[in-house]
């Protein structure tokens, strides 16, 4: 777009000249009217409303079309990432945007596992066993069991001042751009170029004022909350992981997806011939974002797993896994993933993928005479 070749723009889709080879040129030649005019003409190649025709005539050139030029600004970042992030950061730079407020985007999953799936087990601790705790014990509870680094204290200090956030807030809706939709007609690609450039930069705008709306919604849900209290939640979203009384939860890659787990502790299974075998401790985990399956998080090996790798998920019986992530979801994946580990392997069937003790009629790809006491 950087040319000055000659576009089309017609019903919100572009078109551009039509190349033409001998046999495109024949078929064109044929269907055209010797008429000359400098109004558009549809050739019978299509019929319909304006945008709807495949080629069109104009002051003797034809055009095809080809995009729609709201689907090119939607899908933008889709289509050219890397121009997207220059656009974008020009654009932040230019309305002095930061990406604050991000920290905490995660919040409302981060919600579910602290304040709905850790309690849940951690109350089986016989200190906390007389009632589930509620988000301010919690709060307190890894307060006092995690070093957070004093900076953290500071940072919720500013967290919690809603006032700079709703002046930059205002400011963006004062500055928001009036975009113009694009003349129909014959322009250069340079005038289309400048156009898009703007079109993006005002879905970027918008992005960031939603963005911080949602940002002045949590952080007023929030200002009732101790500045204590705040720091943690910040460290938590930050660092990504935590662990607590065998529970935990670490960030996978994406900032929304969590693989939230429950150790097993060291247990013992016993094959055909009452022989013990100490299994190690391991991680059964759920991902937050599916699929809904319970995993081992280490490189480990049972009779339900079918590979002696990392990652794997444990072979259930009758499991139908649920759709949606939920605190209910993650409770009953994880249990589900702890019991088949620890109870649910038959030395008399040798059910599973694998068996304890060797056998001449089971085919055998994992060991287990190390774990063997």
């Amino acid at each position: 777009m950087d040319s000055d070749l000659e576009i089309f723009v017609d019903a919100g889709f572009i078109y551009l000249p039509l190349l033409f080879d001998p046999v495109i040129a024949t078929e064109i030649q044929a269907l055209t009217a010797p008429a000359a005019s400098t109004a558009p003409v549809a050739l019978p190649l299509s019929s319909g409303p304006q945008g709807s025709k495949t080629v069109i005539e104009i002051q003797g050139k034809h055009f095809v079309k080809t995009m729609n030029l709201e689907s090119i600004v939607a899908n933008y970042q889709r289509i050219y990432p890397y121009s997207f992030q220059q656009l974008r950061r020009t654009c932040l730079r230019k309305h002095h945007l930061t990406e604050e407020g991000d920290r905490l985007q995660a919040y409302r999953t981060l919600r579910t596992i602290l304040f709905e799936v850790m309690p849940y087990f951690i109350r089986k601790n016989k200190r906390l066993e007389r009632k589930k705790l509620d988000e301010k014990e919690i709060l307190n509870l890894i307060g006092r069991k995690v070093l957070i680094p004093r900076r953290y204290y500071e940072e919720a200090a500013a967290f919690l001042d809603l006032d700079p956030l709703r002046k930059m807030l205002k400011d963006l809706d004062e500055q928001k751009p009036l975009l113009k939709p694009l003349d129909s007609g014959l322009l250069p690609a340079s005038k289309l170029r400048q156009w898009f450039h703007e079109a993006v930069s005002a879905s970027v705008i918008l992005s960031e004022s939603e963005r911080l709306r949602q940002t002045l919604h949590l952080r007023e849900q929030l200002r009732h909350t101790d500045q204590e209290q705040v720091a943690i939640l910040l460290y938590i979203a930050e660092t990504g992981s935590l662990e607590l009384d065998d529970f935990g939860f670490l960030r996978k890659g994406f900032h929304n997806e969590y693989l939230v787990y429950k150790r097993t502790g060291k247990y013992v299974l016993k094959d055909y011939y009452g022989r013990s075998y100490l299994f190690p401790d391991c991680r059964v985990a759920v991902s937050t974002a599916g699929p809904f399956r319970p995993v081992v998080i280490e490189k480990y090996k049972h009779p339900f797993l079918f590979r002696h790798a990392a990652g794997q998920e444990i072979c259930l019986q009758d499991f139908t896994p649920p759709s949606e992530f939920n605190a209910d979801t993650a409770i009953r994946v994880l249990e589900e993933g702890i019991t088949a580990l620890l109870y649910s392997y038959d030395c008399r069937r040798r059910n599973g993928y694998h068996s304890l003790d060797p056998t001449r009629c089971y085919v055998r790809t994992i060991e287990f005479v190390d774990y063997r006491i």
